[in-house]
């Protein structure tokens, strides 16, 4: 007889392993995977999938768990604590207690019974909740799939009493004054969705390029007009009085088709000129000797500090593709356009007369040739590095700081194992680095050198 109740006990605790792997599948997987397998035909998934429906049924097939648990448990208890305290009473009933413990006897009599609570509660609780938990959490598709043809029987057998269930929870909610059911959804932080398209590619629901783009668009909200904008020093702008043979030939000599337009210098833009204009000018003969500034249309002004998401949305209101970016001390920093800010999005997307090169370039020989305009969280992303410098957003800058004096060509900062060469100069900026992995024997913390 105490055999086949250890039998009973042993299927009521796998039986309870079972409901609690249900019910923590339903909360844990993941929908997109379930429907994938769902459109292949899997009769599994097309079960669970009935059940990550909407938040209603998946709160009625929780319920439905929580009643096998239930049942399961009640069922475990009569029957485990009677068995265990069997098998232990013989070992009790044969101690005999000293004569000055006798007091005790009513005491230790009681033992078998609070010996096979705690037998029967620790394999309840380690083999019948936490290891079907933990091993759920890990592979919930998996068990989910697994449990959907037996769960699906016993959600039928027990129909009546799990619609019971369900009409009473959703009266006792009601009287709180809580929704139930339908009434709220499933809510993912930034972070949450930026891990749901890092699993979607590693499946191979999504390509690496597809993935690079989705976090580039969650990234771009914290990035700053300054990040992104063309520097003061590649500004190329029309005084006010250029006439419009001139300009003609300055914007032949470029790639753009909008110019900003200033007085006196950079500091003083006054507006954006179009070369469709200046090429409209050409056909009108009377028009000839118009200058710059008479074609020259209103310029949107933006600080440097605001963030990329709100420059879409002046972009937006104000129809404009460019503006102009100020430092603090309402000077032009730099310029930036729609196009720059879609770069950060989808890459870099070269037309046939661009002819620039990539602005971090691995070469044969292990070395890295980078454009002083690179910024450094792209360096450091594209290089595996951790350079900081919070007074500057380039790499360029990053040397400047570095250096703490104007650079010169042939400048070197070494720090964390790599080399940093100043390779080319233009003018006072730093136009080209070469930077360069140092042997460890040969790492110094940080050197400068003139």
């Amino acid at each position: 007889m105490i055999i086949w109740n250890l039998i009973l006990i042993l299927v009521l605790v796998a039986l309870n392993g079972f409901f609690v792997a249900i019910e923590f599948s339903a909360v844990a997987s993941r929908k997109s995977r379930i429907e994938l397998l769902a459109k292949e035909n899997n009769k599994s998934a097309k079960i669970v999938e009935s059940w990550l429906e909407s938040t209603a049924t998946r709160d009625r097939l929780i319920a439905g768990s929580q009643l096998g648990i239930t049942i399961v448990s009640l069922a475990l208890g009569a029957v485990g604590e009677n068995t265990f305290e069997a098998i232990l009473e013989p070992f009790f009933h044969n101690v005999t207690l000293p004569q000055g413990l006798q007091s005790l006897k009513s005491i230790f009599a009681a033992l078998p019974l609070v010996v096979s609570l705690i037998i029967i509660t620790s394999v309840h609780v380690i083999f019948g909740e936490q290891v079907p938990k933990v091993a759920t959490l890990h592979a919930p598709e998996k068990f989910a799939l697994l449990g959907a043809h037996p769960m699906k029987w016993f959600e039928t057998i027990f129909k009546w009493f799990v619609d019971i269930l369900d009409w009473s929870t959703r009266q006792v909610l009601k009287l709180m004054g809580l929704k139930h059911g339908g009434g709220h959804s499933l809510v993912y932080t930034v972070e949450e969705i930026k891990h749901i398209v890092d699993e979607s590619e590693e499946v191979g629901v999504l390509e690496e390029p597809d993935k690079e783009m989705l976090h580039a668009i969650f990234d771009i909200g914290d990035m700053l007009a300054r990040q992104v904008m063309i520097p003061r020093t590649e500004v190329l702008a029309f005084r006010a009085d250029t006439s419009i043979e001139e300009s003609i030939h300055l914007a032949t000599e470029s790639p753009f088709t909008k110019f900003p337009v200033y007085e006196k210098d950079l500091d003083h833009i006054v507006g954006i000129v179009y070369i469709k204009d200046i090429l409209r000018v050409l056909q009108d003969p009377e028009k000839h000797n118009y200058t710059v500034k008479n074609l020259m249309h209103e310029g949107l002004f933006v600080p440097e500090t605001l963030s990329v998401k709100a420059l879409l949305q002046q972009f937006r209101i104000r129809r404009q593709h460019i503006a102009i970016v100020l430092d603090e001390y309402g000077g032009t920093a730099g310029l930036v356009t729609l196009e720059d800010v879609m770069r950060e999005i989808v890459g870099e997307v070269s037309d046939f007369f661009d002819i620039s090169q990539p602005e971090i370039q691995s070469m044969p020989d292990g070395s890295v040739i980078i454009d002083g305009i690179a910024l450094l969280d792209e360096v450091n992303e594209e290089l595996g590095l951790n350079l900081v410098e919070p007074n500057y957003d380039t790499i360029a800058g990053y040397v400047l700081g570095r250096l703490d004096r104007l650079p010169k060509q042939g400048d070197v900062v070494e720090i964390d194992g790599i080399r940093i060469k100043v390779a080319e100069m233009d003018g006072m900026r730093i136009s080209k680095l070469v930077l360069n992995h140092i042997p460890k024997d040969e790492a110094s913390p940080v050197t400068i050198e003139d």
